[in-house]
């Protein structure tokens, strides 16, 4: 049996708001540099974008595609994807980060073919071209504007036109030849479990052979594939979790590091100011914006890498 293509590429963690995990990244200088990027990144949630303006290429898994205005994007938790514009040009995109499964899991009974949407949004690529699908774009657009603008009722109205996606997904995309299916790479067991699982105490040795791996391997490719080590990441997700429990909760800085997976609240203040330079107690009380920059969920936005920023990195 082939042995998998390693991807080297960026892992970007979106910690959503617990109550209502959805989070849109949307102005009108989201724009994608015309150069290609040397790394491919994933993300831990479901990822959707629309093409607002321009055209460009997209590589979704093992997918090189091609998009347009009006192309409406879905990429899985984990697959390797790099987006760039045509040359001599911006592409101008807007994008949703969602938890489906928290979202409408209580919608699940008015949608009867429920598990076979889940299944095509939570393990691949997608693109829905405005062509073959007019109905992508405006959906999208709809759900953006009302997460962006926050009017009376706009979370039952999200839920709504989430499940109407999802109705129109289930009748038009298996007859789309346009969509692109993404193989989920061989660390995923080990990465949603680690997602599922943060608090717990767990071996390296098991999280290896969910992925049918010996230890070392897992190690060595982990770190390729990701950058860091399996305990780091481990680290990672808690912190990130910890901190939208600092800003959502009331709970004290013991009781969160408790919570996430520390025993002890020297360890949990430890790692804390490591990743996010300050201490929880510290970090919670801070009115600097800047300071709460690694958490995108609270900034709602984050800068595109520019044209010349990618082409330094090439060099």
């Amino acid at each position: 049996m082939a042995r998998p293509r390693i991807t080297i590429s960026e892992y970007r963690n979106y910690e959503l708001p617990a109550d209502f995990p959805i989070l849109a990244l949307h102005g009108d200088n989201w724009l994608i540099s015309p150069v290609q990027s040397p790394r491919l990144h994933f993300h831990n949630c479901v990822e959707i974008g629309l093409c607002r303006r321009g055209s460009g290429e997209m590589i979704i898994g093992e997918e090189h595609l091609s998009f347009s205005e009006g192309t409406v994007t879905f990429v899985a938790p984990h697959v390797h994807h790099t987006t760039w514009s045509s040359p001599d040009s911006h592409s101008l995109w807007s994008y949703l980060f969602v938890d489906y499964g928290r979202l409408l899991d209580s919608m699940a009974l008015e949608l009867p073919d429920y598990q076979k949407f889940s299944e095509m949004i939570i393990n691949g690529g997608l693109m829905l071209h405005r062509d073959a699908c007019s109905w992508a774009a405006p959906l999208v657009s709809g759900i953006i504007r009302e997460v962006v603008d926050c009017p009376p009722g706009y979370k039952t109205c999200v839920r709504g036109l989430l499940l109407s996606l999802a109705v129109f997904l289930l009748r038009t995309a298996p007859k789309e030849s346009a969509g692109a299916r993404a193989g989920t790479g061989v660390l995923t067991p080990a990465l949603d479990y680690i997602r599922r699982n943060y608090a717990e105490d767990f071996y390296i040795e098991s999280l290896a052979d969910m992925c049918h791996l010996s230890p070392t391997h897992f190690r060595r490719l982990f770190l390729k594939q990701l950058g860091t080590t399996p305990l780091d990441f481990l680290h990672q997700v808690r912190i990130a979790t910890s901190c939208s429990m600092l800003l959502t909760s009331a709970d004290s800085v013991a009781e969160i590091a408790v919570a996430v997976g520390y025993s002890s609240l020297s360890c949990f203040n430890r790692h804390f100011l490591r990743f996010m330079g300050a201490s929880p107690s510290r970090w919670r009380r801070t009115d600097d914006e800047n300071a709460r920059r690694s958490v995108l969920t609270f900034t709602g936005w984050i800068q595109p890498e520019t044209s010349d920023e990618i082409l330094r990195k090439n060099t």
